[in-house]
């Protein structure tokens, strides 16, 4: 007579032997009711948007061409007011002119017949109107160049669309600081300091400052998504 407790060990040897066989067992036996699960179908790589990296691409040529022309226009502004003076350059209400002067325009002033306090400050209020467009062109280019390459919700993309609403804000109130220095230096010919365009570009930079949350918003969006993934 076997000792005691060696019959349940025994016993329970068996019963594993048997597990062992029926799990072998169910790999070689077809089944035909286990439908395999479909692959997570991969997300769509940012290159892979053709009609945005057009688009982008085209955009960010016609922007390098109106940065390019707004830089050359006002190098060769300035040139024409510190070097030629009265023959290139005139100052008008409302209105200035390069190259001979306009007939029938009334005030019209040879920049180069101001004072140079006037000069001066007439050619600080044309900076602080250009600089913003360089800076809103300059942006604006580098967002289009992250289209074309296929990255619609980048990590810089509400960086510089906050830098182009910073821009419209300053060619906004550009108008101001410069009628104020005329008006410090005295002998202006226009005075006009306040413009319409100044409005539009306060509420297109209002937009442009709604737009970087939302492109904010997407890339953290797509982010966890591909983190998710």
């Amino acid at each position: 007579m076997p000792p005691s407790g060696q019959a349940p060990r025994r016993l329970t040897t068996n019963y594993c032997f048997a597990i062992i066989l029926i799990v072998e067992a169910s790999h070689l036996l077809p089944m035909p009711n286990v439908v395999p699960l479909p692959a997570a179908p991969a997300e769509p790589s940012d290159a892979s948007h053709p009609a945005l990296r057009r688009y982008g691409y085209n955009l960010a040529w016609l922007l390098t061409i109106a940065l390019g022309l707004t830089v050359l226009f006002s190098i060769a502004v300035l040139a024409c007011g510190v070097l030629a003076g009265d023959a290139w350059l005139w100052l008008a209400p409302g209105a200035a002119f390069l190259g001979p002067p306009p007939a029938d325009t009334p005030g019209l002033v040879p920049f180069d017949a101001l004072p140079r306090a006037t000069r001066w400050a007439y050619a600080a209020t044309f900076i602080l109107d250009t600089l913003p467009v360089i800076l809103i062109l300059a942006e604006a280019r580098a967002c289009a160049r992250a289209f074309g390459a296929g990255i619609a919700f980048g990590t810089a993309a509400p960086i510089r669309m906050r830098r182009i609403a910073l821009g419209l804000a300053a060619y906004a109130v550009a108008p101001v600081l410069g009628h104020g220095l005329v008006l410090l230096a005295g002998h202006g010919v226009d005075l006009a300091w306040l413009h319409a365009s100044s409005l539009q570009a306060l509420v297109l930079a209002a937009c442009l400052a709604v737009l970087a949350e939302v492109a904010r918003i997407g890339h953290a969006l797509a982010r966890d998504l591909d983190g998710f993934v």
